[in-house]
């Protein structure tokens, strides 16, 4: 089975009319578009299982690209290796408690804020008289 990504078609369709679509370029294993959990609505995305290469081949060149009720329908082949890949996460900008904890950066912290003068507030005196 080969497991194609599909982005970007309506949210008001149905499996049935991707079906449709995908069914004349190959046979169709499964297809699995994704909900939200508490509204059922549609995310916007789904997955195609095609039952061989050729026929996900074609569906690829045929369906990518092709617009449906205004919106742009995008197919690629889906990563199935995704789950075996860790996932790579943003550094952390704020300290953490194990930094916070240590006493030559809570000297360094509070000297640094001390040196800063406060934020100058602005008052309604400065209003537009007519």
């Amino acid at each position: 089975m080969i497991k194609l990504f599909v982005v970007g078609y309506p949210l008001d369709i149905q499996e049935a009319d991707l079906m449709d679509i995908f069914s004349i370029h190959g046979a169709i294993h499964s297809i699995e578009l994704l909900r939200d959990k508490v509204t059922q609505r549609h995310k916007g995305f789904g997955f195609v299982e095609m039952e061989d290469q050729a026929d996900a081949d074609r569906a690829i060149a045929a369906v990518n690209g092709m617009v449906l009720k205004g919106r742009k329908i995008r197919v690629k082949l889906a990563d199935e290796d995704r789950a075996e890949r860790p996932r790579t996460f943003k550094t952390n900008h704020f300290h953490s408690q194990e930094l916070q904890g240590n006493a030559s950066s809570d000297a360094s912290n509070t000297e640094s804020f001390k040196n800063k003068r406060p934020r100058k507030l602005m008052s309604n005196t400065f209003r537009a008289e007519n």
